[in-house]
């Protein structure tokens, strides 16, 4: 349908460093969207859309929306929270956003690797390492799990660990 074809070619223009076009077609998406999960749907491409683009605070904005009306949305509270650790911003509510999805789908890769980056970046390398390998027995076919793998070992002073873990990461991106 005209919905799904418009979401998919939102991700496809994300994927390919076009922002202004990854936001049109979500915007898109959301107009030809039916019922309330559909629009949350295209929302959250929106978002995703925003962020590549480098509209921070757009991004920021269009998930505390979502949240607004659904708090306990796990992608929203994921995203959000990874995308203000990428910042370098706010990393106590990150990690408690994080956390709020984990404790909704505790298997999730994405929601494990999310907590380990905050973990990382709040400079708790045991927590760290303890969900990024987590992640990585579920999903080891991350790119990214595998760079932030990488990133851990060397700031705990693994080198060649971490050399191993980076060139995964390229092979796999």
């Amino acid at each position: 349908d005209q919905f799904s074809s418009l979401l998919f070619i939102s991700q496809l223009y994300s994927s390919a460093g076009k922002g202004k076009e990854a936001i049109d077609s979500a915007n898109k998406a959301y107009t030809a969207a039916q019922g309330a999960e559909r629009k949350q749907i295209a929302r959250l491409s929106l978002a995703t859309a925003q962020q590549m683009a480098g509209d921070h605070n757009a991004a920021e904005a269009t998930l505390r929306e979502i949240l607004k009306e659904s708090p306990g949305n796990p992608i929203a509270l994921n995203n959000l929270g990874y995308f203000l650790l990428e910042r370098g911003e706010k990393l106590d509510e990150a990690l408690k956003m994080i956390k709020g999805a984990y404790e909704v789908d505790p298997t999730n890769p994405s929601y494990l690797d999310s907590l380990g980056w905050a973990h990382f970046k709040l400079g708790d390398l045991t927590e760290a390492e303890k969900y990024l390998k987590a992640a990585e027995k579920i999903d080891p076919m991350s790119a990214t799990l595998q760079e932030h793998l990488g990133d851990l070992y060397k700031r705990l002073g693994k080198m060649s660990l971490a050399a191993e873990y980076w060139s995964r990461s390229l092979d796999l991106s």
